[in-house]
């Protein structure tokens, strides 16, 4: 008996095409994996950044107010103790 040449040509061909198709598939996922990890990265950059502006400004509103107002001045305890209702 000769050997069917063309039957082994064919499974040769399904079983490398299953492992091109195994391949790819394995490909694709670990693409999709760093896909949804720089989509997230993405997401933390922009909500970092955008709440590092906004702390920028809420100081910045701080730093002017606490230049415009008169910083509070000492009061002795002998000057709080003249003007108490109590003596």
């Amino acid at each position: 008996m000769y050997p069917n040449i063309h039957e082994d040509t064919l499974r040769r061909g399904r079983e490398e095409l299953l492992r091109r198709a195994e391949y790819e598939r394995l490909v694709g996922q670990e693409m999709l994996k760093q896909g949804m990890n720089q989509k997230f990265l993405r997401k933390a950059a922009n909500w970092l950044g955008m709440h590092l502006v906004s702390w920028g400004k809420k100081l910045k509103q701080f730093g002017t107010f606490a230049e415009r107002q008169p910083t509070p001045t000492r009061v002795s305890v002998r000057q709080l103790s003249k003007t108490s209702p109590h003596h």
